[in-house]
């Protein structure tokens, strides 16, 4: 006949497998980190390009540091926050702008029916180009898609 398993003996067995797992954890964590790519803004995800041929969105970005956006906000620890506008290109692709006036960072740039438009009334087209040719252009971001995803390149205003 069997006999049970003691109670001692079962509670180390499981205390090794615990600090098993542990062991593995804290080797495998530091190889994944070794790995992969690091983290900065070259790399931003806006959304997908089913969202954005619907119409242009505006999202809001969080960036690791300061990178002369106008417009960029206190995000704490270091970080700021840039408010950026995602359009379908009439071109083919997508466009995408800063979406703080120039000259003006307290003034937001909102998107309307078939343009963008600041709080002085000044107003662009979706690839951030002015309808008045005495306004300056919006901040351009460079854009890319890769696999369906809008990413924005957001280390300086695009030229």
């Amino acid at each position: 006949m069997d006999e049970p398993v003691p109670i001692r003996r079962a509670a180390v067995g499981c205390l090794l497998v615990a600090l098993g797992v542990v062991v593995v954890a804290l080797l495998v964590r530091p190889a994944i980190f070794s790995v992969a790519e690091p983290r900065d803004d070259t790399i931003v995800t806006a959304g997908s390009v089913t969202e954005v041929a619907a119409g242009p969105i505006s999202r809001d970005v969080i960036l690791t540091r300061s990178r002369g956006w106008s417009g960029e906000r206190d995000a704490g620890s270091g970080r700021v926050q840039v408010t950026v506008i995602v359009a379908p290109s009439p071109v083919g692709g997508f466009s995408a702008v800063n979406a703080a006036s120039p000259g003006r960072d307290d003034c937001v740039v909102e998107i309307r029916a078939d343009r963008l438009v600041d709080c002085d009334g000044r107003a662009w087209d979706f690839g951030g180009f002015p309808l008045d040719t005495s306004d300056p252009a919006l901040e351009r971001v460079a854009a890319d898609v890769d696999g369906g995803t809008i990413l924005l390149d957001m280390t300086g205003p695009a030229g």
